[in-house]
């Protein structure tokens, strides 16, 4: 599954009850996953990636061709629709 080169990779630790690491090993399981590569599912996606996925690509072509944009008055208009408090 992983990508990455084995020899940059360095070991973590989380603090979970026996009981938590338990469960968690049995839904890694089921979905045929080691617990670090169920664990990295859910954290790779958020992660800074070298290379545009398809959805930024499209944005960055769009954005040369001037479609597709929405524009705003001012940035408090920008702020209140992305549902974000500026002063927060």
């Amino acid at each position: 599954m992983s990508t990455q080169s084995q020899a940059h990779r360095i070991k973590i630790s989380v603090d979970v009850s026996e009981e938590e690491r338990t469960y968690i090993k049995m839904i890694a399981a089921k979905n045929k996953m080691t617990i670090s590569e169920y664990i990295m599912s859910f954290i790779r996606p958020n992660l800074p990636h070298a290379k545009p996925n398809a959805e930024t690509k499209k944005a960055m072509k769009d954005i040369e061709k001037n479609k597709n944009l929405t524009r705003y008055k001012n940035v408090d208009d920008f702020w209140a629709d992305m549902g974000l408090d500026p002063n927060a």
